[in-house]
C-alpha cells in the first residue's frame, strides 16, 4: 500500500513538471522588467531620485530700482562684491534713456541719474552682491535701492491736505505688470476700487498721489501684493508745515511681512516729534506695548503707551514726551510686541527735519548699506543668541578705512561710530542672527537712516529630470 502511494505522488509530480507554464504569470513578471530595461536605456535620469534640491550657482544677473529724486545734491551710489559695468536705465512714463557706470570691487561707483526712478542692472561679475543707495542733501533723506518684490508693506502713510504719500510703481522687465494696493485705516479697511488691478507698462514707473484717489484725514497702513510680473513699490511721504508752507518729504521704508515683534532702530537725539504707527492687518483685535532697546537691556519705562487695535486698523501715539524724557537716555531704538502680528513705522521730525524708519531685514549672512559721506553710527540689534559683528567700511575706492569686531547678545542694542569717509559699511555675523541700520548725518545735523541689506551672491536654479522622448 504505502508503495503504491509513493509511485502515485511520483507520477502526479511528474506530470506537473511537464504542464505548460501559465501565460498570464509568465507576462506579469516578464513585462515589467522589459519596460525597466527600456527606460534605463532611453533615460539617463531613470533609477536615480525624482526631487532634487535646487543648486545654488554664483549670481549671473541681478537688478535693483531706485526711487526718484526728492531734492537738491542727489546722488546713487551703487557697490558690488565685484568690479565692472553696471547699465542705468530711467524709468519715466515711458521707456527711457541708459547709459553705464563704473563699480569698483568692494567699493562705490556713483551713478549719473535724473529725477525719475532708475533701473540698475548688472551681469557677471558685478551681479553678485549688487546694492546701491539714493540720497540728497536738500532735504537730507536716502533710500534704498530694492530688488522687486511681490508683497510688502508701508505702515504711515497720509492722505490729507497736510500729509500726503504718494505711491509709486516701477516695472523694470519689458511685459505689463498688474499691482493691487489694500489700504487700511483707523477704522478699518478702505474702498478705492482705483488701487485694484494697476497696470504698468514694460519699462515704466506710475506713480499715485493718495490724496488725490482717496483723500482722508486718517492715518494709513498699505498692502502692495504684485499680481502678474515684477513691480518695485516705494512711498514717497510729504507733510506740509501750516506756517511758512514748508513741505518735509522722505522715502517710507517697507517691512516684508507683519510680526509679533518689531523693532526699529535709527534713533538720534534732537528737538522734535515723534510718532509710532502700528497697524493690524489680522481679523481680531490685537494689543501692543512699547519697550525701548538701550546698549544695556530692553527695558519698559513707567510711561510708555500701550495701543489696542481693532481688526483691520491702523493707530498712531505720539512718543515725543517719552523719547524726550531722561528714561530714554541712551535708547538706540524701540520695539513693540504685539499680541498678533502688526507692521509699525516711526516717523521724527527733528530740527526740521523727518526721517522714517521701520523694521529693517533680520539675517545671518553678510550684509551691506551704501551711505552718504560725513558722521554716522552703525545702530544693530535683535540678536537671537550671543554672537559677534564684523564691521568693515571702506571709501568710494574700495580702500579699507577701519575694521572692527563687537560682541552682541540678545536683549541690547549697540552704537559702532563709523570714519566720515567711509560710503560703505560691511557687516558679517558669527553665531548669531541681527538686524541693523545706518544714521547718517552728512550735515552734522540733519539725520538720513540706510538699513543694511543682506546680499544676493548666489541664485537657486530648479533641478530638471529628463522626461521620456516623444
Amino acid at each position: 500500500m504505502r508503495r503504491a502511494t509513493r509511485a502515485t505522488r511520483a507520477t502526479r509530480a511528474t506530470r506537473a513538471s511537464r504542464r505548460p507554464v501559465d501565460l498570464t504569470f509568465a507576462l506579469a513578471i516578464v513585462l515589467p522588467l522589459l519596460v525597466a530595461l527600456a527606460l534605463f536605456l532611453t533615460n539617463p535620469g531613470f533609477g536615480t531620485g525624482y526631487f532634487h534640491p535646487p543648486t545654488t550657482p554664483a549670481l549671473t544677473r541681478a537688478t535693483v530700482v531706485c526711487p526718484g529724486s526728492l531734492g537738491a545734491g542727489d546722488q546713487v551710489g551703487v557697490g558690488s562684491t565685484g568690479s565692472g559695468e553696471v547699465t542705468v536705465t530711467e524709468q519715466g512714463t515711458g521707456q527711457g534713456g541708459s547709459s553705464s557706470a563704473t563699480v569698483p570691487a568692494d567699493g562705490v561707483g556713483v551713478v549719473s541719474a535724473g529725477k525719475a526712478p532708475i533701473v540698475i542692472s548688472a551681469s557677471g561679475a558685478t551681479a553678485p552682491g549688487l546694492v546701491a543707495t539714493r540720497s540728497s542733501t536738500k532735504p537730507v533723506a536716502a533710500a534704498s535701492c530694492v530688488r522687486p518684490r511681490s508683497d510688502q508693506w508701508f505702515t504711515g502713510l497720509g492722505a490729507g491736505p497736510t500729509h500726503d504719500s504718494h505711491v509709486v510703481l516701477v516695472n523694470p522687465n519689458p511685459g505689463p505688470a498688474i499691482a493691487d494696493l489694500t489700504l487700511l485705516g483707523d477704522t478699518g479697511p478702505l474702498e478705492v476700487p482705483a488701487l485694484r488691478g494697476i497696470a504698468v507698462p514694460g519699462n515704466a514707473s506710475q506713480e499715485i498721489d493718495l490724496g488725490a484717489v482717496t483723500p482722508t484725514q486718517s492715518v494709513l497702513a498699505l498692502h502692495a501684493v504684485v499680481e502678474r510680473g515684477q513691480v518695485a513699490v516705494a512711498v514717497r511721504d510729504a507733510a506740509t508745515h501750516l506756517v511758512g508752507n514748508a513741505t518735509d518729504e522722505d522715502w517710507l521704508p517697507a517691512q516684508s511681512r507683519p510680526s509679533r515683534r518689531a523693532l526699529l532702530l535709527g534713533l538720534f537725539t534732537g528737538g522734535g516729534t515723534r510718532q509710532l504707527t502700528v497697524a493690524n492687518p489680522s481679523d481680531r483685535e490685537v494689543t501692543a506695548s512699547v519697550r525701548l532697546v538701550s546698549a544695556n537691556s530692553v527695558f519698559t519705562p513707567e510711561n510708555a503707551p500701550t495701543l489696542d487695535l481693532d481688526p483691520q486698523s491702523v493707530a498712531r501715539v505720539d512718543l515725543s514726551k517719552l523719547l524726550g524724557s531722561a528714561d530714554a537716555d541712551g535708547a538706540l531704538g524701540i520695539q513693540l510686541v504685539a499680541t498678533g502680528a502688526v507692521t509699525a513705522s516711526l516717523r521724527s521730525v527733528v530740527n526740521g527735519d523727518v526721517s522714517l524708519i521701520a523694521r529693517s531685514q533680520r539675517t545671518r549672512a553678510a550684509s551691506t548699506a551704501i551711505v552718504p559721506s560725513g558722521t554716522k553710527d552703525l545702530i544693530v540689534g535683535a540678536a537671537n543668541r550671543v554672537g559677534a559683528l564684523t564691521v568693515v567700511t571702506r571709501n568710494a575706492a574700495g580702500k579699507q578705512l577701519s575694521s572692527d569686531r563687537v560682541a552682541i547678545s540678545p536683549r541690547q542694542a549697540l552704537k559702532v561710530s563709523l570714519p566720515a569717509g567711509a560710503v560703505r559699511v560691511d557687516v558679517t555675523p558669527e553665531r548669531t542672527a541681527f538686524r541693523g541700520s545706518v544714521v547718517a548725518h552728512p550735515h552734522g545735523g540733519d539725520a538720513a537712516v540706510v538699513p543694511l541689506t543682506q546680499l544676493q551672491l548666489t541664485s537657486r536654479v530648479p533641478f530638471v529630470k529628463p522626461g521620456l522622448p516623444r
